[in-house]
């Protein structure tokens, strides 16, 4: 089960990689943020995949994946 899981995941790394870096680029500004960002994506779609059925939309799973990564990275302010 669990290398099935991997092989998913190196699947979905293989195709969906690149989109999900140039994303992540565009939404930090920094190659370096996007590479971490897209890889902290991977590793949750990782985890998750063990424990949940498989999306029907993979791509835009992982996009909000991503996309849900970034705002937890964002600095937060707080109204006095």
């Amino acid at each position: 089960m669990r290398m099935n899981n991997l092989s998913r995941i190196e699947n979905l790394l293989e195709i969906y990689y690149l989109p999900l870096f140039h994303f992540a680029e565009r939404l930090c500004g920094s190659p370096t943020r996007a590479m971490l960002l897209t890889q902290r994506t991977f590793k949750v779609a990782l985890d998750r995949s063990q424990n949940l059925p498989v999306p029907t939309n993979v791509r835009a799973w992982l996009f909000s994946l991503l996309f849900h990564k970034f705002l937890e990275s964002r600095p937060r302010f707080h109204r006095a």
